[in-house]
């Protein structure tokens, strides 16, 4: 409970252990000394109290926290109420589960999925050999292999994933590393350099597992390539200070028309594309990789176009 004068008043025992504060025993504790981000949120919230709000990570016990503020009484907001949610015990159970579920999935997918494809795919091989002597038509020999691929990387997808390991996490520079990326991915995909722009508020330096951003923003630029009108600065990369006081916001944007609204809800489900050639796995997987390494990754609807952002943990480097 916080006065008009941004003085905590109250607490209960939890509060006091996500934001340390047995470690001030003041009666005049502002909380702006104890909880910084916090008090930025209070105050944009007394300018408004309509204001919705991301989840904050605390950083003295790296807790994720949904926040709330509730007037005191209700013809003033000198008074608050500020309720802290921590969602890190919610989301761990839920990882446990999906984890628990996906390795039943992936035991079961490798010996009754890969190999009847297997057999299916060297009878393809063998039917391809001889269409020439028996006249056989090899549009169809070509659906049978096609097909036994893309079922095939299905598989591969969704066993990598289960084998995810704790990630190797480091400091990144995300400017350099996003324009190294670009040369990468352009080169990989025979895409000219200048359909990327690339727009930054600041050096940043993240924390992340290098392996698993590479694999991120693979997919992230495919899926904008994909839908972009593929022009010079088709797909704009920017580069911001998130809303909390530590976080990034990496920003992949195409000028294509965007997600259809009555797609929006099914994006990150496994196995749901739009695409003839997709598994339905790449950001399904994608999110699971950010939430690993403390990051998000959400689509902006309402833009116009095509915008993920992927929030994650940062310091500036100047």
């Amino acid at each position: 409970v916080i006065d008009r004068l941004g003085i905590i008043k109250q607490h209960n025992t939890y509060a006091e252990k996500l934001l340390n504060l047995k470690a001030i025993r003041n009666e005049y504790s502002r909380l702006s000394d104890c909880a910084p981000e916090i008090a930025h949120r209070l105050a944009s919230w007394q300018s408004n109290p309509s204001i919705n709000f991301e989840l904050l990570r605390i950083s003295h016990s790296n807790a994720n926290v949904r926040t709330r503020f509730l007037p005191v009484h209700s013809d003033s907001l000198d008074h608050v109420v500020i309720l802290l949610e921590d969602t890190e015990r919610m989301q761990a159970q839920l990882q446990q589960l999906k984890l628990a579920a996906l390795g039943r999935l992936t035991a079961n997918i490798a010996h009754e999925i890969r190999n009847p494809l297997s057999a299916i795919n060297h009878a393809a091989e063998l039917l391809e050999e001889e269409q020439v002597e028996n006249n056989v038509d090899s549009r169809l020999v070509r659906i049978i292999c096609d097909n036994t691929k893309r079922l095939n990387k299905i598989v591969q997808d969704v066993l990598e994933l289960n084998r995810r390991k704790i990630p190797k996490s480091e400091s990144i520079v995300l400017n350099e590393f996003i324009a190294n990326f670009i040369e990468e991915f352009c080169r990989t995909e025979d895409i000219d350099v200048t359909v990327f722009t690339v727009t930054a508020t600041e050096i940043y330096s993240i924390t992340f597992d290098r392996d698993h951003l590479n694999q991120v923003l693979w997919n992230l630029f495919q899926n904008a390539w994909r839908h972009c009108q593929k022009k010079s600065n088709s797909i704009h990369i920017k580069i911001t200070a998130g809303i909390n006081l530590n976080d990034v916001s990496l920003n992949i944007i195409d000028d294509g028309c965007g997600i259809e609204s009555q797609q929006l809800k099914q994006i990150f489900e496994p196995f749901f594309t739009t695409a003839t050639s997709g598994t339905g796995l790449g950001l399904y997987i994608a999110r699971e990789l950010c939430e690993t390494n403390q990051a998000s990754l959400e689509y902006i609807q309402g833009t116009g176009s095509g915008h993920f952002k992927i929030i994650c943990r940062n310091k500036p480097v100047y």
